[in-house]
């Protein structure tokens, strides 16, 4: 759910889809989550979201068995500027009530 969230906005406010959708999210960014300072001559991307149900449908799909799924209150980087603060490990949490969404997930599948 973190990446229908509005990196842009003052508040916690849905803007992406979810869900797949036609059309890309399109965005213009000078940089990347990694720390770098490297400029950045492409800066345009498109990118389609998935909810967790269409990813896991695909990879049954595919005939994978799915073996694990464990869902975090953390990303490695900071995915909503101003709206998170960095843990002991490293990791990135919503600085109020982290439990309102899974910020990541883990999932493993084996074939067959």
């Amino acid at each position: 759910m973190l990446w229908a969230l509005d990196d842009q906005s003052d508040a916690l406010t849905l803007r992406y889809p979810y869900f797949e959708h036609a059309e890309p999210v399109v965005t213009d960014e000078s940089g990347t989550y990694v720390q770098t300072d490297v400029v950045f001559t492409h800066r345009v991307s498109h990118c389609w979201n998935h909810g967790l149900g269409e990813i896991i449908t695909a990879l049954l799909d595919a005939g994978m068995r799915l073996i694990a799924l464990v869902e975090h209150r953390s990303v490695p980087w900071e995915a909503l500027p101003g709206h998170m603060v960095a843990d002991d490990a490293g990791e990135w949490r919503l600085n109020t009530a982290p439990e309102r969404l899974a910020a990541s997930y883990t999932m493993q599948a084996i074939k067959g």
